[in-house]
């Protein structure tokens, strides 16, 4: 296990287990060959992220997440700006609960960052496949809470 990483979180959500998602996610990056130098998950409001995605990436509409990517090799370190209300929303649309979308949510952004891209259907469902495999980490390491 590494000693020195950081995980940081600005206004965290009543869903957000922090240190069960810490530990997951240092095992999943860590099984992908990967080190975490510093993560930052910010979470804002839908009209703040809305202007960060107009200003920074020049999208007109609404999104659950936008990542700046620091990394270095193999050496993790981005920013997350994340909106709960495009995460709640999502998660009633797919019937999902809102837990398991901010899930997808927190490891879609540091996929990203490994290098994996979403542009194609077979690049999302690879995505979609290692999202799956980080919430079942999830919750395997939480029934081991219970």
């Amino acid at each position: 296990m590494q000693k020195k990483f950081i995980i940081q979180y600005t206004n965290i959500p009543k869903e957000l287990r922090k240190e069960l998602v810490n530990e997951t996610l240092l095992d999943f990056v860590h099984k992908k060959g990967y080190r975490i130098k510093k993560l930052h998950y910010n979470f804002l409001t839908k009209e703040a992220l809305l202007k960060m995605n107009i200003k920074y990436l020049n999208h007109q509409s609404h999104t659950d997440i936008i990542s700046f990517n620091y990394s270095d090799d193999l050496f993790l370190e981005a920013e997350f700006f994340i909106s709960m209300w495009a995460i709640r929303k999502s998660s009633q649309e797919l019937s999902q609960t809102v837990e398991k979308e901010l899930l997808r949510v927190l490891i879609h952004g540091v996929l990203h960052c490994m290098g994996y891209k979403d542009d194609t259907k077979n690049e999302k469902r690879l995505m979609r496949k290692l999202e799956d495999n980080f919430i079942s980490m999830f919750h395997v390491k939480q029934n081991n809470y219970v």
